[in-house]
């Protein structure tokens, strides 16, 4: 009687071994059960399915919305892979992207600048807008308290000028001292340092008269007790400041990376808008200052962040260097400009989220700006 159990227990065994095996041969390739597929959340890519992408940066607050994509996961979420590499001035990213040493990044309005040497460059978006100002010793600021219009300008003959150049704050304030009258080659001397740290260290040694930066060094500036005298955004409102740039080639290679690109920067502007104080927390990993003066950068109005390109923007500003003699060109900007990468990414954003009011705000703004 035992040994007959034995022989039954094995068989029953093997018996359940044989349906589990055939169970997983016939199973391996069903689809799991689900609810209706319009109801499904879409899975974030798996490491092995992202798309790896090299993206420059500096280290302000203006370029807050890539800091956030990175931190939150927007960029994972869309498909890439994001490594991040900073530089101290836009000239140095620009030529990082040339080189194909980085594939995208926000560098000032330095693209437009090389863009009209033959640079085979095409702008897709934004970063952040005005962010930036002169900056003096408290000793001096009386002197410039009347700056309203560009007329007023005119003190500035005769006086040193330290400056990062192809900055935004550099070609807005040679502009508005041209408007001013001042022949820029005669009646200013303007010197052109390698980044806003040595712009501020030159203007708190007394070797320049004022220096031009940038956010947060306008608002660092001010804590270490020099005085901001004047901010580009008083004579330009609303002028757009870093620009996002690919090689033309690359983006027809890889448009569609590009796409899911600036839609991570949208959901991060999304993002910043609703959550402004623990932005500051993130976008902190990345600039190097107090975060109280991070903070007061990143709420005083002097800066906007927004990753619409500002087709319309970039023009005015590619037209006035134009005129001020910054750049001597016959290229057409207009053809360095790809607005509907940024165009399909909100769409696509609009219609996945049909009922979010802050996507149809930014395609009220996207026609305001671009068409």
């Amino acid at each position: 009687m035992k040994k007959s159990s034995s022989y039954l227990l094995i068989v029953l065994a093997l018996l359940v071994i044989g349906m589990a095996v055939i169970a997983g041969c016939t199973g391996s390739n069903k689809p799991a059960t689900t609810t209706s597929s319009s109801t499904q959340v879409p899975a974030t890519p798996s490491a092995a399915q992202l798309t790896p992408l090299n993206v420059g940066y500096l280290p302000n607050n203006g370029h807050a919305l890539i800091f956030i994509a990175k931190e939150q996961g927007y960029f994972e979420k869309e498909g890439l892979d994001v490594t991040l590499f900073q530089f101290q001035n836009s000239a140095e990213g620009t030529n990082a992207i040339l080189a194909k040493k980085v594939d995208v990044g926000g560098f000032g309005l330095t693209p437009l600048v090389f863009i009209s040497k033959g640079a085979n460059e095409t702008i897709i978006g934004g970063l952040d807008g005005d962010a930036a100002g002169l900056v003096v010793t408290a000793d001096k600021a009386d002197q410039y308290k009347n700056l309203n219009t560009t007329a007023d300008l005119v003190i500035f003959k005769g006086k040193t000028i330290a400056t990062v150049r192809a900055s935004t704050g550099d070609i807005h304030f040679r502009d508005a001292l041209t408007k001013a009258g001042l022949d820029l080659k005669k009646d200013i001397t303007i010197q052109e340092l390698a980044s806003p740290s040595a712009v501020l260290e030159a203007v708190k040694a007394g070797k320049v008269d004022a220096g031009l930066v940038w956010t947060p060094y306008m608002e660092l500036a001010e804590s270490q007790g020099l005085r901001v005298v004047l901010y580009t955004g008083d004579f330009y409102p609303r002028h757009p400041c870093c620009r996002i740039a690919v090689l033309t080639d690359e983006l027809t290679a890889n448009r569609d990376t590009y796409v899911r690109f600036d839609k991570a920067l949208i959901e991060s502007y999304k993002w910043l808008s609703e959550n402004p104080d623990a932005s500051v927390d993130v976008v902190g990993k990345y600039v190097s200052v107090d975060k109280s003066v991070l903070k007061e950068a990143m709420t005083n109005g002097k800066t906007y962040n927004s990753p619409d390109p500002n087709t319309k923007g970039i023009d005015k500003i590619y037209t006035m260097m134009k005129n001020m003699n910054y750049i001597n060109t016959t290229v057409n900007i207009d053809d360095h400009i790809d607005r509907t990468v940024y165009k399909q990414a909100l769409d696509e954003l609009t219609q996945a989220n049909p009922n979010d009011q802050f996507y149809k705000d930014q395609q009220t703004v996207y026609v305001t700006l671009n068409e």
